[in-house]
């Protein structure tokens, strides 16, 4: 697993937390979480697919925790990193992608407006000293923002 970060998010004796971006995905959340239930000794004991998260126990007597760890780690690679797996010998070569995903246009525009609103309210709270205008000027400024991220996020704000 080198060049990337580990999906264990935390590991003790007999328990390791595992949590990924990807695992969000239903379908690599449900292919992660097959593949953890087949390994010997471990269980899943509780998962989450919203956060992309997995709590799996282990009997630390059977399993040392530096073995349980390879094991899920080698488990999950070929989930959470399928450009790397190794391909069956008659399968076709993948075809690589000209340009790296960025994210949505929406996302974008939601992320600067929730800078802009951080920012608008600050200097509305420092208007407050400076006079009425300054202060209702700024604060118009933020409901803009707020606007702009109510539009964003109307389907999540009114399910």
């Amino acid at each position: 697993m080198t060049g990337r970060t580990s999906p264990i998010a935390s590991a003790v004796p007999g328990r390791i937390r595992v949590r990924h971006p990807l695992l969000r995905r239903t379908d690599r959340f449900q292919e992660a979480l097959g593949r953890l239930e087949s390994l010997d000794a471990v269980r899943v004991t509780e998962s989450n697919p919203a956060v992309g998260s997995v709590l799996l126990s282990y009997d630390p007597a059977v399993l040392t925790p530096d073995d349980a760890r390879s094991r899920v780690e080698a488990l999950l690679s070929a989930v959470l990193h399928p450009a790397e797996a190794v391909p069956p010998p008659d399968a076709p070569a993948p075809v690589a992608d000209s340009k790296p995903a960025a994210p949505e246009l929406k996302w974008r525009i939601n992320r600067a407006a929730k800078i802009g609103m951080m920012g608008s309210m600050a200097a509305t709270l420092a208007a407050l000293g400076v006079g009425k205008r300054v202060h209702a000027g700024f604060g118009t400024l933020f409901v803009a923002f707020m606007l702009v991220h109510m539009t964003v996020q109307r389907k999540r704000l009114f399910q």
